[in-house]
């Protein structure tokens, strides 16, 4: 972290030491006062840069967490239908209910979901 600093600091000073070098031989403001320029433009030039990016960043990854968990709550299961017993794919969204027509006889359902807990057993040898 302290290298990546000093790293930065170091280009800071080079870039400032360079424009401020050939500002200063263009016009009559001294080599001082180019640098503090430069240097001062260059820091707040990366700081809204940086304040930019974080905030792009943070809108990706809030909408990349808004689809996530919309395909967490959708789900796709095989169920009967209740009156004519045959299979169908039907989606799940659980921030909703969920009702379904049945495929073969359009008859509607509406599906219970239901949680219920299993104890596991050991399987002695």
């Amino acid at each position: 972290m302290i290298s990546q600093i000093l790293k930065s600091v170091i280009l800071v000073s080079l870039v400032s030491s360079v424009i401020s070098y050939i500002l200063f031989k263009n016009t009559s403001k001294s080599f001082v006062e180019w640098f503090a320029i430069c240097t001062i433009i260059q820091f707040l030039f990366f700081y809204f840069y940086n304040n930019v990016i974080t905030f792009f960043t943070k809108l990706k990854l809030e909408k990349e967490n808004i689809e996530a968990i919309k395909l967490i709550n959708n789900n796709t299961i095989l169920i009967n239908c209740e009156s004519c017993k045959k299979i169908n794919n039907v989606k799940i969204d659980l921030s909703r209910d969920n009702e379904f027509n049945c495929t073969h006889c359009d008859t509607q359902n509406i599906l219970n979901i239901e949680y219920t807990t299993i104890a596991k057993t050991k399987i002695y040898e």
